[in-house]
Parts: C-alpha cells; structure tokens; sequence
C-alpha cells in the first residue's frame, strides 16, 4: 500500500513538471495599438526682413548707379542697428528693359528702343526677435524704407493665402529648427499613447509595457505653410509673430507581460 502511495505522489509530480512547459508556450496577447495626435508649439526666434533696391535709368550703368547708391545709404542705416554688411544677403538680382506703351499694333518685325532700364536687387536680414524686441524691428525696416528701399514682391506660388491685392513682404517670423519641436511633439504623442495603453490594461493589474512601434503618418505646422516630412525639415516661417504649432501623427503599439 506504502509503495502504490509513493508511486501516486511521482506520477503527480511528473505531470506537475510536465504541464509547466506547456503552460509558458501559450498564445502571447495582440498588441496594443493607439493612433494618437502629439503637439508642441513655441514663438519665432527669428525674424527676416526682407526687402528690394530698384535703380532705374536710360543705361544700364545709371540704373545700377542709382541702385549702388541707394545701398549704400540703406547699409549704413543698418550699421546704426549694429547690423553688419555680412549679415546683409542678396536674394535675388534681376534686370528690365522699360518698354514704351504703344496703342496700335507694331509692324512685323518692328521693335521699339528700349526708354530705359530697371535694375532689381532683393535682400534679406536674420534678426533675432523677442516680444520686447518687437519696437526696434519696426524701427530697422523703418530707416530701410526711409532710405528708398521697398517692400519684396512676393511671387505667386509663396503666397500661401496672400490676396493678388497683397503681394508684397516686408517682415516675416521663423523657427529657424523644427527638430526641437518636432521631438517635442513626438514627445507627447508617446506619452499620450502610453496613457492610453495604461489604461487599457489597469483591469489586469500589474503589467510591464514594451514599446514596439512607432509610424508617423504625418508632420504638419500651423499657422500652415508646408508640411515637413521627416526626410527634410525646413525652417518654419510666418508672417506674423505668433505661435507656431508642430503636429505629429502616429500609430504607436505596445506589448505587456
């Protein structure tokens, strides 16, 4: 009888062994997976300005004569603001003949003499900018104008919502670096994923969350000029000093034990 009682207890023990290997090859559990919206916003650090010098003249030399001295006086307006020459960049550089305006149809072939010439230089400033610095801004683009130089021109395709009545720059705000603001909208879009995922589980009491994907869908900015990829960030810019708000789009999943 002895010997059937300690037989019972090693064939229990057997199967007690056995059955624990089995028990860890169950099914892992489906991940958890969130489509969440991070955002992270911050005030430009930097302004432009941007303006244009117009020469114009019968010849080419006295357009550009006119315009070499209308330069100089804007240079040196901005010196007075401590802004030095290197700080100054050409953007853009362009040449028109002044047509005559003629009422009725010209010959085959005919051409009109050219009553002058326009020369065209465009410029732009890095300045960095606070909200107290806001009222000396204004000032520097002020002596610019005052000096003869105008407003940029902006073309058509970088309007970005400016009316045919407005095209025209003179002052825009950038975020020179969006990589911070994007990691920081990354940011919160992971911690708003795991929140989520905490959540979901907190019926099952204590568990141990593994993050094991992250894929963004989309990367935008508001006020909205572009839509940066992750590939090539480019600076954010706008026409008025104000927030400027990253947003991140992601799918984000996550596996608990």
């Amino acid at each position: 009888m002895r010997r059937m009682f300690v037989a019972s207890v090693v064939l229990m023990l057997a199967m007690s062994v056995w059955a624990q290997p089995a028990a860890k090859q169950s099914q892992p559990q489906p991940p958890l997976v969130f489509r969440v919206v991070g955002e992270a916003q911050a005030f430009p650090e930097l302004s432009v300005l941007k303006f244009t010098i117009v020469g114009e003249g019968d010849t080419l030399g006295k357009a550009q004569e006119q315009l070499e001295q209308i330069e100089r006086a804007v240079f040196k307006a901005l010196a007075k603001f401590e802004i030095p020459r290197g700080q100054i960049q050409t953007e853009r550089f362009a040449v028109f003949p002044l047509q005559p305006s003629v009422s009725v149809p010209l010959p085959a072939g005919a051409a009109l003499r050219p009553l002058g010439y326009r020369v065209q230089r465009g410029y732009s400033v890095l300045i960095p900018v606070t909200v107290e610095t806001l009222p000396r801004l204004l000032q520097i683009a002020d002596a610019v104008l005052q000096q003869g130089a105008r407003p940029t021109i902006v073309s058509s395709e970088d309007r970005y919502g400016y009316s045919e009545r407005q095209p025209y720059t003179l002052i825009e705000f950038m975020v020179r670096d969006p990589d911070k603001l994007i990691q920081q909208a990354m940011d919160d879009a992971l911690n708003r994923a795991r929140k989520l995922a905490e959540q979901a589980v907190q019926h099952i009491g204590k568990v141990t969350l593994k993050l094991v994907r992250v894929q963004v869908s989309s990367i935008q900015t508001l006020p909205e000029r572009r839509t940066i990829t992750p590939e090539g960030r480019d600076p954010i810019s706008t026409f008025a000093w104000q927030p400027i708000r990253v947003t991140v789009s992601a799918e984000v999943a996550f596996t608990y034990e």
